[in-house]
C-alpha cells in the first residue's frame, strides 16, 4: 500500500497517521511504500529541496516508521519528487550537458544529479536508521531514466549507506525494452524494478470479471516479457483505479464523471490479482493510494460514497484483505 503522498509537515506525527496505519495492518499489508514529498521549482530546475510546508520532518517519518515495525509490517521509504509549478515528476526533463555558444556552458544535468544524489544520501541513511526494508529511488522520472551514468552515480551513493533492497518505479512511457536492451543500464544495478500500472481492464460498461480477466492477457504477456528481460524481481509500483462508474476503461483519471461506483473498483482490483497473483515473476504491488491528501471536491460530490482511488471502506478493501491474507507466493513479495 502507498501511504502518505502529499503528507503535509506534521501529520506522520499525528494519531490519525497512527489510526490508518492500523487499519492498514487490518486489511493483512505487509509492506508500506512510504512517502516523503519533495520539490523543486519547475520540471526543469536543478536544485531538489525540502520544504517547510510539505515535507515532512525527518523526526516524524521516524516515528510512524517505528510504529509501522511495531504493527509488523515493512517498510519501503520513497521519496517522490513534485513541481511548485504544477508540472510533476514524469514531466522532468533536461538536455545533456554542453556548450553551443563558446563560454556559454549549460550544466543541467549535473545540477539535477547532483542534487538527486545529496537527496539520495539523506534519505537513504535515515532509511537506514529507522531499519526500513527497502528505499525507492523515486517513480516516473521516465524522460530521465535514460541518463546512464548520472543514475548509476545515484545508486553507487545509496548504496553506501544503505544496504537493504534497492528499487525504483517507472511507467510504460520510460520504454522498458529500450532501456533494458542498453548494455550495463543502471536498472540493472537495483535489486528489482516496478513499473505504474494504469491499463484499462476493460472496454465497455458492465463488464464482467471474466471479461476483465480476459482483456488483461495480452498485458500479462507484456509484462511476462519485461520481467523475462529483466531477469530480477518485477512488480507495479503503482497501480489504482478510482471508485467511479467507469474507472477500469480509464484508470488513472482522476476526472472520470461516472457517479461513485466502489464494485467497479473492487472488479478492477480483484482482475489485477486475479491475473498477475499466480505469475512466478511478480513481486507484487503497492495500491495507489491510501489516503488523500490533497482536497478534491469532485471526489465528494455523490452523496453515494467517495469516489477517489482510496479503499478504506469500500468493497475493494474486502478483495485486497482476502488476497493478502492468503499465505506468501514467495520470499520476496
Amino acid at each position: 500500500m502507498t501511504f502518505g503522498f502529499y503528507a503535509r509537515n506534521g501529520y506522520y506525527s499525528s494519531a490519525d497517521a497512527r489510526a490508518q496505519v492500523e487499519k492498514m495492518k487490518a486489511l493483512n499489508i505487509e509492506w508500506i511504500c512510504l512517502v516523503v514529498t519533495v520539490l523543486q521549482e519547475s520540471y526543469a530546475s536543478g536544485r531538489q529541496f525540502r520544504d517547510f510546508e510539505i515535507t515532512p520532518a525527518d523526526d516524524e517519518i521516524r516515528e510512524i516508521i517505528d510504529f509501522i515495525h511495531e504493527k509488523g509490517m515493512k517498510v519501503q521509504l520513497r521519496p517522490m519528487l513534485e513541481c511548485w509549478d504544477g508540472t510533476q515528476r514524469i514531466h522532468i526533463q533536461f538536455p545533456g550537458d554542453g556548450e553551443i555558444i563558446p563560454g556559454k556552458p549549460f550544466t543541467y544535468c549535473a545540477d539535477w544529479f547532483e542534487s538527486m544524489t545529496q537527496r539520495t544520501l539523506h534519505y537513504a541513511s535515515l532509511a537506514t536508521r529507522a531499519g526500513c526494508e527497502a528505499y525507492g529511488l523515486d517513480s516516473e522520472l521516465d524522460l530521465i531514466a535514460h541518463f546512464n551514468k548520472p543514475w548509476k552515480e545515484v545508486v553507487a551513493a545509496a548504496r553506501s549507506v544503505f544496504s537493504g533492497h534497492l528499487t525504483s518505479s517507472h511507467t510504460p512511457v520510460a520504454d522498458f525494452e529500450r532501456q533494458l536492451s542498453t548494455p550495463g543500464h543502471w536498472w540493472y544495478d537495483l535489486d528489482s524494478l516496478g513499473t505504474s500500472f494504469y491499463h484499462p481492464v476493460s472496454e465497455q460498461p458492465g463488464s464482467s470479471l471474466d471479461d476483465m480477466v480476459k482483456h488483461l492477457e495480452s498485458w500479462r504477456n507484456h509484462h511476462r516479457k519485461i520481467a523475462e528481460l529483466y531477469g530480477k524481481p518485477y512488480y507495479f509500483g503503482e497501480v489504482g483505479c478510482c471508485s467511479t462508474a467507469g474507472a477500469t476503461r480509464k484508470p488513472a483519471g482522476w476526472n472520470n464523471p461516472g457517479g461513485f461506483d466502489g464494485n467497479e473498483q473492487a472488479l478492477f482490483l480483484e482482475a489485477i490479482l486475479r491475473t498477475f497473483w499466480e505469475e512466478p515473476w511478480w513481486m507484487g504491488m503497492y495500491w495507489w493510494k491510501w489516503d488523500e491528501q490533497n482536497d478534491r471536491p469532485w471526489f465528494r460530490n455523490d452523496p453515494a460514497g467517495d469516489k477517489g482511488f482510496t479503499l478504506d471502506g469500500k468493497p475493494a478493501a474486502h478483495v485486497l484483505r482476502d488476497y493478502y491474507g492468503k499465505p506468501n507466493r514467495n520470499a520476496v513479495r
